[in-house]
């Protein structure tokens, strides 16, 4: 019956016959849901090896490793925390050692590729009404700090993802005011 059914369903390229047949014998007739979620799972396991290489590939290229990054956000939000501009607007934060956690997983998704982080850093950020003078200085703190704590390697690839952030958060913000925003930290020298 299952048979049947694939030679006259409308997959592209006879995919779910194929499937069959090759399960044929084995008393493993599929159906296409499940024949689906074997493909979904074996495409996220191949997602998940390629993201493991590429990750291997940037701590062999920066040196960069979680450590790094846990050393680098804590201190710098230590930094954000004491500011006179940017403090105030952290101070909404309700629990630091979970904020912190997050963004490790953040960064680490960013610079490593990860794939910890699974939030929507934009939604987050939004109702904040963040203006210019807070990109500058949440650049200025961070570029200080990824200097100090990391290899100058390791620190400019920080720094550039940190300006590409900046810029995008910043942009966003100008389109929710209803103004347009060109990018202007990722020029910075």
């Amino acid at each position: 019956m299952l048979e049947e059914y694939a030679e006259t369903a409308p997959y592209p390229s006879g995919r779910f016959a194929a499937s069959l047949s090759r399960n044929k014998g084995r008393g493993e007739d599929k159906t296409d849901e499940e024949n689906m979620s074997d493909r979904l799972k074996a495409e996220r396991e191949a997602a998940a090896a390629r993201r493991n290489l590429l990750t291997r590939d940037a701590i062999k290229r920066t040196g960069i490793t979680e450590e790094m990054i846990g050393e680098l956000v804590n201190r710098f939000y230590g930094r954000v925390r004491e500011d006179a501009l940017l403090g105030p607007v952290f101070a909404i934060v309700q629990n630091w050692d979970e904020h912190l956690a997050k963004l490790r997983g953040f960064w680490s998704s960013v610079v490593l590729m990860s794939g910890r982080y699974q939030g929507s850093p934009m939604r987050a950020h939004m109702p904040l009404s963040l203006v210019g003078d807070h990109f500058d200085r949440w650049l200025d703190l961070f570029e200080q700090t990824a200097r100090e704590v990391c290899p100058p390697v390791a620190a400019a690839l920080f720094i550039d993802k940190a300006r590409r952030i900046a810029d995008s958060f910043e942009m966003a913000s100008a389109t929710v005011a209803g103004t347009i925003a060109a990018p202007r930290h990722v020029l910075r020298s």
